[in-house]
């Protein structure tokens, strides 16, 4: 499991209430995304892995 999570959206994690709370203490900066997918998501083009980073962003953060 160490290095074949998925992306952000396809788990049962709460994301938006996770935000939520983020921007309720004050913080409004830099956000960091990091994949850890040896067998799927690294093995993917990068321009590909970052279109889905922003549209899951956008839609599911």
């Amino acid at each position: 499991m160490l290095l074949d999570r998925g992306m952000m959206g396809d788990g049962v994690i709460d994301l938006p209430g996770i935000r939520q709370m983020i921007e309720d203490a004050g913080f409004f900066g830099p956000q960091e995304v990091e994949i850890f997918s040896a067998d799927n998501w690294w093995k993917r083009p990068g321009d590909e892995v970052l279109a889905v980073i922003k549209e899951r962003v956008a839609t599911v953060c």
